[in-house]
């Protein structure tokens, strides 16, 4: 059956929005994880959830989860800009954010802004608040473009940086999953370059793309050459994506949108090298170009045929699941320590304390880098990072959570510019748990929580925590897209409940409409109290702070609650995938993209959504759009689906 909104109480419509015509813009980047104070990280790019679901993060750290993006354009190639895309696509995204937004499956409370480190005593680099540091990660794609230079007058011409694994156990096979050296930044390429701030995709190792109809081609980069001097091929781009279909079984990345049922038979002929320099892909349906492009623009190029080729060439070759068992098998135990690369660095050596990777002369950006190596320090903690900052023995850091006690202590010289991640700390319903499967109780919730104190609580002084003003299942707080670009035309009509301020008193009214009264300053239901616990991971340091903030919120209205913080193990391979909660914190956005698309995806479809939050299929909700939809009953995913469907 449908889960019942609470119409009477949504924002008064004084008239149903038609379909807007304009255009939209189809933005993706890069979300990331929890903040804890963490001692290791492996750098691997998968969900890192420490062994629960979902975007949750297990080791805190923020590691590189995905998209790379950039502010500079490059010569030549493809673009493609936002401006091309119809109505259609627009209309429905406001339609599912309003369908979120008035029936709040999920409580989105803050957005993450990553703290990212430039020393500029030695170094040329754009100022903190400049948009070109919007990229993942400052550290890998300013010095391709030529905005992290050498000062003249420098005393020191190595970059300095840090990495969690022990360098001399670093390998950079990623299928492997483990110690994934963090001089990946600079040995190897992505596919494209992504503007945050303007939409837009540039090409990079990838230098032109087409879609014609459910066939894909891309064109490998004049002169990008691996280390060896080999030239890139478009095999070596075919490789790559056929062992990332094979090592997530089709699940994952392009996946869904290549194999037919998700048969791993089909990889050999759905994605090809077609000559010495493009690789071809046939899609199983046409999709939303966009779409397509954020999954395939953070690819980074590995897969060196000279290196994985007998790999992919036993995968291929597989006639039964036992045969490709056994060849992923062997893929996945490969390490590859010293690696072929193909990125503006080669690898060097490496020890038990650094690992040295030197500029490779070749490489088609070479001519922007005027300095000759880039060095990783072995930190494997927080507080050895914060002090390297602070000491002036390193020269900065992609990204690293530093509360403003420790920011406090940096020399004039080291500047922090905060880097969107298009994701942030939630809370989670079970709606088959009472009293949350009420729609009227979870807006109440939302009504009585004060966004901002706790995103200020939880970003510990250092602004890192942007509240969500809207809660929508939409991402773009940092730069107005939400306001300006999103919701342009219908934001009236969306509501905030309590975002900067308490607002109590429609709180108390939704309350007595499910049943509650208060009782000596206790909201109580047949002489039962209220109690609504919330569950969350003890090491996410942030998230402690911001649910601790919530807790005494609910307390002062009369809501009993406590956090119930637990380890990682404990929530995520526990209470949180079994569902054994009422309210817990997760990632309310899928951090691996900005397109709205994968958000709604993550909120209303994912097994997450499912299998740990029980959200129902279908919702009853207030039309926003009559030209789009003409009744209140209606189930996210048909929409969901078509928001990865080309316009007409």
């Amino acid at each position: 059956m449908p889960e019942n909104a609470d119409q009477p109480n949504a924002p008064a419509l004084s008239r149903r929005h038609m379909l807007i015509v304009g255009t939209t813009g189809l933005a993706t980047g890069l979300a990331g994880c929890g903040g804890q104070e963490a001692t290791d990280d492996s750098g691997s790019t998968g969900d890192g959830n420490g062994g629960g679901n979902g975007n949750g993060n297990g080791n805190g750290n923020d590691t590189e989860a995905g998209n790379d993006t950039a502010g500079n354009d490059s010569d030549g190639g493809n673009e493609t800009n936002p401006d091309q895309f119809e109505s259609t696509s627009l209309a429905m995204t406001q339609e599912l954010a309003y369908v979120t937004n008035q029936t709040l499956p999920v409580l989105p409370v803050m957005e993450k802004l990553a703290q990212s480190f430039q020393a500029t005593d030695d170094w040329n680099v754009p100022p903190a608040d400049d948009e070109r540091m919007q990229v993942y990660w400052p550290t890998s794609w300013l010095p391709r473009t030529g905005d992290w230079t050498l000062k003249e007058d420098a005393e020191d011409d190595r970059l300095t940086l840090s990495q969690w694994a022990v360098p001399a156990d670093s390998q950079y096979n990623p299928w492997n999953g483990t110690n994934d050296g963090e001089a990946r930044r600079t040995l190897f390429d992505r596919f494209m370059r992504y503007n945050v701030s303007t939409r837009e995709y540039h090409p990079y190792l990838i230098s032109d793309w087409t879609m014609d109809g459910t066939t894909v081609t891309l064109q490998v980069r004049e002169g990008q050459t691996w280390h060896n001097g080999d030239p890139v091929t478009g095999t070596d781009v075919a490789n790559q994506l056929k062992l990332d279909l094979y090592n997530s079984g089709g699940a994952g990345g392009i996946g869904p949108y290549v194999l037919p049922d998700g048969d791993l038979n089909a990889v050999p002929d759905r994605v090809q090298g077609a000559d010495e320099t493009t690789a071809e892909i046939t899609l199983d349906r046409e999709i939303n170009e966009d779409i397509l492009l954020s999954l395939l623009a953070p690819t980074q190029l590995r897969a060196y045929d000279g290196t994985y080729g007998e790999f992919v060439q036993a995968l291929d070759d597989a006639e039964s699941e036992d045969e490709r068992s056994t060849a992923l098998g062997e893929l996945t135990d490969f390490t590859d320590p010293e690696p072929v690369g193909n990125g503006p660095f080669q690898w060097e050596d490496a020890d038990s304390q650094r690992t040295l990777v030197t500029k490779y002369e070749d490489h088609p950006d070479a001519g922007n880098i005027n300095f000759p190596e880039v060095e990783y320090l072995y930190k494997p903690e927080n507080s050895g990072r914060w002090n390297s900052l602070k000491n002036g023995e390193t020269d900065g850091s992609a990204t690293l959570f530093m509360p403003q006690n420790q920011t406090s202590q940096l020399p004039d010289h080291m500047q922090t510019a905060l880097v969107s991640r298009h994701w942030g700390m939630g809370i989670v319903f079970n709606h088959d748990q009472e009293p949350v499967d009420d729609v009227r109780v979870r807006k109440a919730i939302a009504h009585v929580i004060n966004r901002d104190d706790a995103a200020k609580n939880s970003g510990a002084g250092t602004g890192s925590k942007v509240a969500v003003t809207y809660p929508s299942g939409l991402t773009g707080e940092f730069d107005d897209q939400i306001e300006g670009h999103w919701l342009e035309g219908v934001v009236d009509q969306f509501e905030t409940y309590g975002r900067a301020e308490q607002q109590t008193d429609r709180a108390a009214e939704l309350l007595q409409e499910a049943g509650y009264e208060r009782q000596d300053g206790t909201w109580q239901m047949d002489g039962e109290p209220l109690e609504l616990p919330i569950k969350g991971p003890a090491g996410f340091s942030d998230w402690v702070s911001g649910v601790e903030t919530i807790v005494s919120q609910l307390q002062e209205f009369g809501i009993e609650s406590e956090p119930v913080m637990q380890d990682s193990a404990t929530y995520w391979g526990g209470d949180y995938s079994e569902g054994n909660f009422k309210l817990a914190l997760q990632g309310w956005a899928s951090y691996d993209h900005t397109h709205p698309y994968f958000h709604f995806d993550w909120i209303f479809q994912s097994g997450d959504a499912t299998d740990s939050w029980n959200v129902p299929s279908e919702f009853e909700a207030p039309v926003l759009h009559d030209d789009l939809r003409d009744s209140e009953t209606i189930a996210p995913g048909d929409y969901i689906s078509e928001l990865a469907t080309p316009e007409e």
